[in-house]
């Protein structure tokens, strides 16, 4: 039998569906796919459900006509009409259970307790929406569809969105305002929203991050909600699996091979050694000649702010990775990965970051114009004339040397 899960998106989406539905099948089979959209080209649904079936899956082109719903209004600008096809599932779905998901979701690991969960009487079961425990995310929503019929909820979802689409946050806060106090709540694990950690960093709810560190681990349906991964700089954690399913072929999802048990690294070449510059300065002493003469190291570099146009353009260099606007997450898995730290930036020095490095018994390299306090790193701190970057550099190869 079977299980059906639902997908809503237009044609500027139909990249991100077919990661979302990658990574579904290549943990799941015996699936029904929705996607309710109106303007996905045939083939596209012809190409899939040839590549489905080697899974026993199957998709549907369920097309519904948008003139109805592209009046309302929208919270964000990057939000679609297409996000109030969800109130048309129960119309749509022959299964009497439904599974809907965002196309900005990845899926890590086996859906069928969702599906033989016991929904207890409620019509709808999600996840709690971010820090408010009394109101669900929309992106993950377990649905009893045959209650849905049965309640005309398509019908109640539109008269109420007619009443109140401009006050409410989209089809979600409608969603809340129909389901209030009547539904059920879903472990965390099935829609860890990795978009919190910018949230958590503004509001300085830093208890977040201890929590997410184990969600993440936990996690059986990832959604990026905020910045996407698919943007040229996001701050949140989990980007690696979004382009992990990205960049794997269908042969190797259909065929269940064992690249599916690695992750983004194993399908890319990437430099074997890391360091970072914290910096709220775009002047850093001789970095273009240290990312050049260093191809296997990975230059990590975080500011509290946007980056200047000559910063940018570092990123050319495939070794270059850029964290404008930094959260306590990226600063977190920089220091994890960093070999050595790069004292190479003019004015002051940010996020107490000589300190931390000191704290983690890494060396660093610095200038003699850029140093900044190294006092409790004696032993550790290497400075070097600003017109002896040569010395640096072969230091720096020496101690990487000395790593293997």
């Amino acid at each position: 039998m079977r299980r059906a899960i639902v997908l809503a998106g237009d044609n500027g989406y139909m990249e991100k569906l077919e990661v979302a539905i990658k990574s579904i099948v290549a943990t799941n089979s015996h699936i029904n796919f929705y996607v309710i959209n109106d303007n996905l080209p045939q083939e596209w649904f012809w190409l899939m459900n040839n590549r489905l079936e080697s899974v026993q899956s199957e998709i549907q082109n369920v097309k519904i006509s948008s003139d109805q719903i592209k009046g309302y209004s929208l919270p964000m600008d990057h939000l679609s009409y297409a996000t109030f096809y969800r109130y048309f599932i129960g119309e749509v779905v022959a299964e009497n259970r439904a599974l809907y998901i965002d196309a900005d979701i990845v899926v890590t690991g086996d859906l069928t307790p969702l599906f033989e969960m016991d929904l207890e009487g409620y019509a709808l079961a999600a996840v709690t929406d971010g820090l408010d425990v009394n109101k669900f995310n929309a992106g993950v929503l377990l649905i009893d569809t045959a209650l849905w019929r049965e309640e005309n909820v398509c019908q109640q979802l539109l008269e109420l969105t007619n009443r109140y689409h401009e006050e409410e946050f989209g089809d979600q806060g409608i969603l809340n305002r129909h389901f209030k106090g009547r539904w059920k709540k879903l472990p965390e694990k099935y829609n860890v929203m990795v978009g919190m950690d910018t949230f958590a960093h503004t509001f300085n709810a830093f208890e977040w991050y201890d929590r997410a560190n184990q969600l993440e681990k936990e996690a059986v349906i990832i959604h990026y909600a905020g910045d996407k991964p698919w943007n040229q700089w996001n701050l949140n954690r989990c980007r690696d699996i979004w382009w992990f399913y990205y960049g794997l072929e269908w042969s190797e999802v259909l065929l269940r091979k064992s690249v599916l048990k690695h992750g983004f690294k194993d399908l890319v070449k990437r430099p074997r050694y890391h360091t970072a510059i914290f910096t709220n300065s775009a002047a850093m002493e001789q970095l273009e000649t240290l990312i050049e003469a260093l191809p296997d190291v990975q230059f990590e570099i975080l500011a509290h702010t946007n980056f200047a146009p000559g910063v940018i353009a570092l990123e050319s260099y495939p070794n270059v990775s850029l964290y404008p606007r930094f959260t306590l997450y990226n600063a977190q898995v920089a220091l994890e990965h960093m070999d050595f730290y790069l004292d190479i930036n003019y004015h002051e020095e940010i996020y107490d970051i000589i300190n931390k490095v000191t704290a983690l018994e890494k060396p660093i390299f610095s200038f003699d114009v850029t140093q900044h306090s190294h006092s409790e790193n004696e032993n550790n701190a290497y400075c070097f004339s600003v017109d002896k970057v040569e010395d640096m550099i072969a230091s720096i190869q020496q101690y990487l040397k000395n790593l293997d």
